[in-house]
């Protein structure tokens, strides 16, 4: 379900939807129900929205599909899909397993790809420290590789970055780039200087709970400056790191007005990451709306955005970016300077204009 779109590739479902529907385009959308509320926002920009229940029963795992594409298995929606001849975007590799049904065959099809599946599922195991949650992680990344050979079958596999896109182009020569969609319209940024340093993201995901123990331990700990940890559902031992030290605070659960506001009033946005694959949302979104930005080379692989960006791969650049940072404002210069490289790629309506010209070429 889409919405709220407050994490990840839900983000870009969301605001390509949104895109799509203010060039005029009528969207179809075919959504699994499992624990979000059906929404009036994502009804005012579709044309027509059809509801499933995903199958997330035990004897789902026992299955050589991965979990994550099995558990979304629909005979009703096949059915569905047959009644009309229009393109079929499929958003994720989880929700492809009747991409090469015959009901299908001549259909135009694409596959939106938020990121490679087997490196991320695999980094989740990495750092899940639940051995059940870690075996899982593990499973679901071994499937996930023998599964990714259906993604020969669509017309158009739609990559987010330049690494994801040469890996899928290597493999199956039917990739296409189009960066991941988001809130912002046109870049929105604040002059000056903020109070505070910032790291958002989900952390419920392991992978961003093992980058904010990183942060508080040998960078946020170590500065003389008010740093801000913000994100969904923060396990409790989070919090009881963080209350041990006087400048670092936890803001958890914000709304997407809130987190706005924390981004675009913070100083520095610091957001780095453990894994290379896919667009990190939360930087696009950082660079639209927040003053500098401080991330390691793992973020910023691939995504062409070096110039917006300082990088720093250990603490201990990391808390010298910092210190020279904290006493530069944010100039009209540097703003225009974003506007002009985010516009190259990442304008949500030119993007959405590359993707109807490849599923509607007759319009």
């Amino acid at each position: 379900m889409p919405y709220p779109p407050d994490y990840g590739g839900i983000i870009d479902c969301y605001h390509r939807i949104r895109s799509l529907h203010n060039a005029g385009i009528k969207v179809h959308l075919h959504v699994y129900e499992y624990g979000r509320p059906r929404s009036k926002e994502l009804e005012t920009i579709c044309e027509e929205i059809t509801y499933y229940t995903r199958d997330t029963s035990i004897a789902r795992h026992f299955s050589l599909l991965p979990y994550s594409v099995v558990s979304r298995k629909s005979d009703e929606m096949i059915e569905n899909l047959a009644k009309d001849d229009f393109p079929v975007l499929f958003d994720g590799i989880q929700t492809t397993l009747n991409l090469d049904h015959p009901t299908l065959k001549n259909r135009k099809k694409a596959v939106r790809i938020h990121n490679i599946e087997p490196l991320y599922y695999r980094t989740l195991a990495k750092y899940e420290k639940n051995i059940i949650k870690k075996l899982y992680y593990s499973l679901e990344a071994a499937r996930l590789r023998r599964y990714e050979k259906i993604l020969s079958k669509p017309d158009y596999l739609l990559t987010v970055s330049i690494v994801d896109h040469d890996y899928y182009n290597r493999k199956f020569g039917n990739s296409v780039m189009i960066p991941s969609s988001h809130p912002y319209d046109h870049a929105d940024i604040s002059t000056g200087k903020g109070e505070y340093i910032l790291y958002h993201g989900d952390l419920s995901v392991n992978e961003n709970l093992a980058v904010s123990e990183y942060l508080i331990t040998k960078v946020f700990s170590k500065v003389p400056y008010r740093c801000i940890i913000s994100g969904k559902n923060p396990p409790a031992e989070l919090a009881f790191k963080i209350a041990g030290y006087g400048n670092i605070s936890l803001i958890p659960n914000p709304d997407n007005g809130k987190m706005d506001n924390l981004i675009r009033n913070a100083h520095i946005n610091v957001l780095p990451t453990m894994a290379s694959n896919g667009l990190k949302l939360k930087l696009l979104i950082s660079l639209y709306c927040g003053r500098h930005c401080i991330v390691n080379s793992t973020t910023i692989n691939g995504s062409g955005l070096y110039s917006l960006c300082h990088i720093a791969d250990s603490p201990e650049k990391m808390i010298q970016k910092i210190t020279n940072l904290m006493d530069q404002p944010f100039t009209e210069d540097m703003i225009e300077d974003r506007r002009k490289v985010l516009s190259r790629n990442h304008d949500n309506k030119t993007n959405a204009g590359k993707l109807i010209d490849l599923l509607f070429p007759a319009l």
